[in-house]
């Protein structure tokens, strides 16, 4: 009966926070349309949101709880990210998918990356923007200095790419040399490329933060996939199991010690899931009735979509 309480208030208050699990969660952003790929930094969260039609950029502030449209005109807008004052996202005006840039604090939007080759699955860091570029049906993960314009491009061979994600140090992607994928990591630094992975089964979808780098992995399937969530630590060059129910684990995202992902072993209803690695802990996120998608992760906070809405948990208040 609780349960139930909470979820309906939460479908009629904005604003209002649910706690009846673990850890609350709030409904920041409905109404018609659908709402996909949250991404946060400090107070602010963007998403792609369809309530004009197409696939526009919103905005929106933790602090104040003001909701801002970045987008406008009649083409898609879609996947955004954001780095401190920048938001970045994919962008169909040109007729293929460009890179276009959004600044909070001038109020300016600029192209970063024109060229008839599409443009996916972007990641940025405070110097650097990595994406995947489609060309004639090879995927290849490319890194870009913001500072010098200089591209470097992580190809090797005819192999696939895809999945870039980028700390202060690194950049990870999910790499098809060798099978069906593998983990690799760039350190930014010293230019050198490393091989993380090399079990034949897939692994894909890392995330990266200081020294430590996740990802989904398929290594212990039977019959059918069992993804899990795997780590790394770079400086100790050491690898570790973090799930390892039979359920699904996957699109891990990570911030300091909280491991933020996607979790089927509810009756396969897909909910997020929050670990903490100095502890052991994991929790589940408040209220979940319908799959949850596209976690991510900044300081206190958790964002996610369940298609129609944006969430947003607080994982301070967990008990």
């Amino acid at each position: 009966m609780k349960k139930t309480v909470c979820l309906l208030i939460a479908s009629l208050l904005i604003g209002s926070w649910c706690s009846a699990q673990e850890i609350p969660v709030k409904q920041i952003s409905y109404g018609v349309g659908t709402r996909q790929f949250p991404d946060i930094y400090g107070n602010r969260v963007v998403w792609q949101d369809t309530r004009n039609g197409k696939a526009d950029i919103y905005l929106y502030d933790i602090e104040t709880g003001t909701e801002t449209r970045i987008t406008q005109g009649g083409d898609n807008h879609k996947k955004p990210r954001i780095y401190g004052n920048r938001i970045y996202w994919q962008d169909y005006r040109n007729g293929t998918s460009d890179i276009y840039m959004y600044d909070i604090d001038e109020g300016k939007e600029e192209p970063v990356v024109l060229s008839a080759a599409p443009k996916v699955d972007l990641a940025v860091s405070d110097r650097y923007l990595a994406y995947t570029e489609m060309n004639e049906g090879k995927a290849t993960v490319c890194l870009l200095d913001l500072m010098t314009r200089k591209e470097k491009r992580m190809e090797a061979g005819q192999a696939g790419q895809g999945f870039a994600a980028l700390g202060i140090d690194y950049l990870a992607w999910k790499d098809e040399r060798n099978d069906s994928g593998d983990i690799y990591l760039y350190d930014l630094g010293k230019g050198k490329e490393q091989r993380v992975t090399s079990n034949p089964e897939a692994q894909w979808s890392p995330s990266v933060y200081g020294s430590l780098l996740v990802w989904e992995d398929n290594r212990n399937k039977d019959v059918l996939p069992n993804y899990d969530i795997y780590l790394y630590d770079v400086n100790k060059r050491q690898e570790r199991r973090l799930t390892t129910s039979d359920a699904n684990q996957r699109f891990p995202r990570i911030w300091g010690t909280k491991v933020a992902f996607v979790d089927n072993s509810q009756g396969e209803l897909e909910n997020i899931h929050v670990l903490d690695l100095a502890t052991g802990k994991e929790a589940a996120l408040a209220g979940c009735s319908q799959d949850r998608y596209t976690p991510a992760i900044y300081g206190n906070y958790v964002v996610f979509s369940d298609l129609s809405s944006i969430y947003l948990a607080d994982i301070s208040q967990s008990r």
